[in-house]
This record gives C-alpha cells, structure tokens and sequence, in this order.
C-alpha cells in the first residue's frame, strides 16, 4: 500500500533498466515475424500457441521492468528461494489434482471451455482468432487470459485438469516474480534489517497462503489478475510524484488495464487502492505545504492531477463499452442471489478465511508497524481493505475467488507480521520457526474445495460431519472427489445415444452436485452433449427462464432434489412446477440410480407444449417475474409469439 515520507527515502542500489539485449531484440521481432508467418499461411493454431509463448515471455519481461523500476534487484539467494516455492507450489498443485476426481462445473469450467473456444477462432484463421480475443474484452468474462494459457494447454491433454495445470507455467512464475518484488519492496519501505530472514518468510506465507491457490486449483484463474494488481502495489509503494516518471506511468497505467479486463471486480481493488493512495499522496503534499516547501508540494499535486487525469480519460476512451454497462447496469439488483449477508456477513467470512495462523500474523505485523514508526503503511492498508469490502458488498458478499481483490492488502499484512518475526527472531527463536514452518506445513495440506471457506487439511473434514455442518461437509465431499464418475458418464452416453442431431434434453437439477455441466463436461475435452443438453436455470436475477424446457425431448430430474448452497431456490420451483403439470405432457422413459441416493429420471415429452403450459410457469414465478420481467414473461411471452402460440 502507498507510504508517503517527509524524510529522505533509504539509499537504494543503482536501478538496472529494463532487459536490453538478444532477448530483448528476439521480443520485439517476434509479432513481426508471427505476422509474417501468418500471412504465408502458418497454420492458425500454431500461430495461437506461438503469440501466447511469446506473450508469456513479454508478461515476465514487463513484470521484471517493473521490479526494477522499483528499485529492487534480485540476488543469488532471492532467485533461489523464488524457485524453490515455485516448486513447491507446482509439485503440491500437481499432487492436488492428481489425488481427485472432479468434474469442472460453472465457474470452474468457464475458462476451460473459452480455451476451446479461443482455439475454434484461431483454427478458423490468424486473424478471426485474434478478433475473437480482442472482440471478447467488452465481456463480463474475457479471453484475455486465454492468449497466455494457451501454450501449455496446447501441449497438454487439454482436460480440466490439465488447464489447472497449464497455470503453473503460464501463470506462476509471473506471479511469483511480482509477489518477490513486493516482498523486497516492503522490505526497503520497512528498512528490516534481517533482510534475508524476512524474504523468505514472508514470500513463502504470501505463496502458500490457501486462497491465493483455491480458485486456480480449480480451474479459474482469476489470480492472474493479481500479477498486475501487485505491479501496481511495487510501483506506488513509496512514489508520491516528486519526479516526473513516465516509464512508471506507463507501467501503472497499463497494469491497471490489463488488471480491469482480467476479472470485472477487480475495478472495486482499483477504485478503493487509487483512492486512498491519492488521499495519502495529497497528504504528504500538505504536510510539505505546512514545511515551507511549497514548489515541492506543487509538483507532487500536479504529477498526481496529470498521471490521475491522463489514466482516467484514457480508461474512459479505450474501455468505453465496459464503462457504459458498469454505470448502466444495476448489478445490485441482478446479482441480489449472492448477498447472502451484506458487511458484516464479509467480516466474518474473511476471518475465517484468514484463519487462526494468518489473522494473528496480520494483527500482530499491524501493531509492530505502529511500534515501529510505520504507522502510515499499516493504516493505509487497512483502508485499502475496508474501502473494497464496503463496495464490493453493495453489490454482493464475496466468493472464494473474489477474496483475490483483497490479496494485496491481506499481502502487505503478512509482511508485516513476517517483519515483526524476522526482526525479533533472537528471542523465542524456536517457537517463531515453528510457528512459521507449521503455518506453511499446514497451508499446503489445506483441501482447495469449490465450498472451502475455512482452511482445513482433508483428514479433518469427518470431524465436521455432524450436527448443523453435517449436510455442508457431505456436500463438500461429494463434488471434491466423485464417486459417482461412472454413473454420470452412463447418463451422458443414454442421453448422446437417445437424442439425435437436431434433438437434446433438459435437466432442471442445478445444483453443485448435479447440473447440465456435470454431464457435458465430465470427459473433457470431448464434450458429446455440447448440443444435446441445454444450459440450465438456477441463479435469480441472472439467468432467464429456460424455454428449452418446452422444446427438449426429455426433461431430466433427480429425487430427492439436489440440495445446493450457493444459489437461489428457483431451480426446486421449476421442478415443483414440473411435477404439478407433468403428467399430462410427459411419460417416464428411464431411471438412473448415481450410487449415492440419488436418482434421476428421464421424462420423454408426449404431448406438444401448449400456451397454457407454459403461462403456468410463467405464473408460477410470477414473484419472480415482478422483480425481473426480462427474465421471465418477457421471455415466455416472447417465445409463445415466435412460435405461433
């Protein structure tokens, strides 16, 4: 977070400039030379795999630049221990993934399944792939990340397993890098003294920290993202304008581009971190106003206004489409589904998610920087924090995955705490190691669940299968490891083998054990039932209502209803209206036991859809359709006129 200081900063070591050289050269060329190739008929795919290894080469490059525009210069000992966490992480991740059977559903297929899409593009064409990129930033979810994973995904069995995988090379090193410098960087801001002690502290409690994994050991990489959220920490951290830098302009200003089209919420980190780093810059303009160096403090306030200005309208100008949904779409309103608690639910929530060895870390690295004459640094981040949470929460309480806004602070609190251990490691020696090395021992044993909200280890799961958390922990264990592999695929083959081209089906269970996804993706990549299932209905305020469940040959459902716990309940209110009028529309075809109590039906439509079936949906959502009639009459209706009805 940003620090302003009256005193003279710490003598630095001469700052090297960007890589110059044949690597540098050999960057430069290469779209040249691509471009070339692509217009004498280099195969599409190849070019996809190409840019991306040179996009992931040029990512490394920049994040370097900026380590190094910051004042930092890695050593020996910093590449060491940066390669030994790497290995680390990538070994475990491998472990991870290798240890489970699950199946990428919702979020967690998403990028897979635009990987595949980016490739279709690019297959097509140099150039359709690339529009197929550069068209896709105005989206809710781009193709952004795609350009970098695309090399190690290509080389891959391209399963949902191996695009978790394929992060670890695209994705880590550039983030290990990132993360590295600004664990030097504070190292200088707090002037520690066991500088060695403290980088490998507080890098390793950084890197193994469980929600900086969880949603990429999943499949979403939403923590790319977070290389550019934390060049902007390492670019800001002690600069307050007293000189003009354009190449640091240029970094923080195409950092923060690029981190707004990686994930649409991280705008909440952006507007909260550039908020309170203004305040703390103007700020420390006063206080020089206030010491008689009143033309420094101008050039502080007009650096700040020009940098400030110049961003803004330029974001405005090259992300107008972006901008013009954010300030017109009421994303309050639609994502209503996910505020399950407002502030003080997220409170909660991200204690627990800090846990008893993280959280005492963060408080206690906050204290020693008020000790400490640190004071600012501390505040600052904690104002970071408290701003993202009170905007993000307007709009919805937070995911797993969306905890990632708040990495940087959460970062700069650990390093703090590692501080406080590093400085202090000649009393209690032993008990500090221990509570570092079991920190550590016990994050990377953490189960990364799509339902972890407390860190726990996997061997502590059936401890908590009883009382009020024994259907949590059920639920949790049946979508971490199926069990139920063979059933799912026996169902995705009845209904490939019953539904010609032309026919599909619908499935009304949309939960988190069994949805549409769980059965078009459960032998990825070949996905069979792309066009013979139909996406299905489950989120109020974002999905409309399914109208291919009066086109579809079958409708499937499952007794007793797939319990979910993250979404809203109208996914059980279409099955309760299914069955209230099924029996004159639909006979029963055939029965699916999954092994675990639960049993799906299909259902074969036997009497064409009628205009009084489908207006007793839309009555039966008719509270529903109050609320959102785009998503509901408006739909239905529409439908009826398109087809005649």
């Amino acid at each position: 977070m940003p620090i302003t200081q009256v005193r003279p900063a710490p003598e630095r070591r001469p700052v090297r400039r960007a890589p110059r050289g044949a690597a540098a050269l050999a960057l430069l060329l290469a779209p040249g030379a691509l471009c070339g190739a692509a217009a004498a008929g280099l195969d599409g795919a190849l070019f996809f795999a190409l840019l991306g290894l040179w996009a992931g080469c040029l990512l490394l490059c920049l994040v370097l630049a900026a380590v190094r525009r910051a004042g930092v210069r890695f050593e020996l000992f910093h590449g060491a221990i940066l390669v030994g966490v790497y290995l680390l992480l990538a070994i475990c991740a491998s472990l991870q993934v290798a240890g489970r059977d699950f199946v990428y559903v919702w979020d967690y297929a998403n990028y897979t399944l635009r990987q595949y899409e980016a490739e279709a593009a690019f297959a097509a064409g140099p150039l359709a792939g690339l529009w197929h990129l550069v068209s896709s930033l105005t989206g809710d979810y781009t193709s952004f990340i795609c350009l970098f994973t695309e090399f190690p995904f290509c080389l891959s069995a391209r399963s949902g397993d191996s695009y978790v995988l394929s992060q670890l090379v695209s994705v880590l090193p550039a983030l290990l890098l990132a993360l590295g410098g600004v664990v030097a960087k504070v190292g200088q801001v707090l002037e520690v003294k066991n500088e060695r002690g403290f980088f490998l502290m507080g890098l390793s409690f950084a890197a193994c920290f469980p929600f900086l994994r969880l949603a990429a050991a999943l499949g979403q990489p939403d923590l790319f993202g977070l290389i550019f959220a934390l060049v902007i920490v390492l670019l800001t951290l002690d600069y307050c304008f007293d000189t003009a830098e354009p190449a640091r302009w240029a970094g923080l200003f195409f950092a923060t581009a690029a981190l707004a089209v990686t994930r649409r919420w991280y705008l909440y980190f952006i507007v909260s971190y550039y908020a309170v780093y203004a305040a703390a810059v103007l700020a420390g303009a006063v206080r020089l106003g206030r010491a008689g160096r009143g033309r420094a403090a101008g050039d502080r306030i007009r650096g700040l206004i020009t940098f400030g200005a110049g961003s803004v309208a330029a974001m405005i100008i090259l992300f107008w489409p972006i901008v013009q949904k954010v300030l017109s779409y009421s994303y309050a309103e639609h994502y209503a589904a996910y505020n399950t608690g407002g502030l003080a639910l997220e409170l909660y929530s991200q204690a627990l998610r800090l846990g008893l060895l993280y959280l005492p870390l963060a408080a206690a690295g906050a204290v020693w920087a008020c000790r400490h004459g640190k004071a600012p640094l501390a505040a600052q981040t904690l104002a970071v924090l408290a701003l993202s949470l009170v905007l993000f929460t307007r709009v919805q309480n937070m995911g797993a995955h969306q905890t990632l806004l708040l990495l940087p602070g959460y970062i700069v609190l650990m390093l703090l705490g590692a501080a406080a251990l590093a400085e202090s490691l000649g009393r209690l020696r032993r008990l500090k190691l221990g509570y570092w090395l079991f920190t550590l021992a016990f994050s990377m044993s953490v189960r990364l669940s799509p339902l972890t909200t407390i860190a726990l280890p996997d061997f502590l799961y059936p401890l908590f299968a009883r009382g009020a958390t024994e259907q949590f922990v059920q639920l949790d264990t049946m979508v971490y490891d199926r069990t139920d592999l063979a059933q799912i695929r026996a169902l995705a083959g009845w209904i490939d083998a019953h539904c010609a081209e032309g026919e599909f089906a619908y499935m009304i269970p949309h939960s988190m054990t069994y949805c549409p996804d769980t059965f078009k993706n459960a032998s990825l990549p070949d996905r069979p039932l792309e066009d013979k299932l139909a996406f299905g209905f489950g989120i109020l305020g974002t999905q409309p209502f399914p109208t291919e469940l009066f086109e579809a040959k079958y409708v499937l459902t499952a007794e007793p209803f797939p319990w979910c716990y993250e979404v809203s309940g109208v996914a059980a209110k279409l099955n309760d209206q299914f069955f209230t009028i099924s029996g004159a529309y639909y006979v029963p075809e055939q029965r699916f036991d999954m092994g675990n109590g639960t049993v799906f039906t299909a259902y074969r439509r036997a009497v064409p859809v009628t205009r009084a079936e489908a207006e007793a949906y839309q009555a039966a959502f008719a509270e529903e359709n109050a609320q959102f009639p785009e998503l509901f009459s408006q739909v239905i209706q529409g439908w009826l006129e398109e087809k005649g009805l």
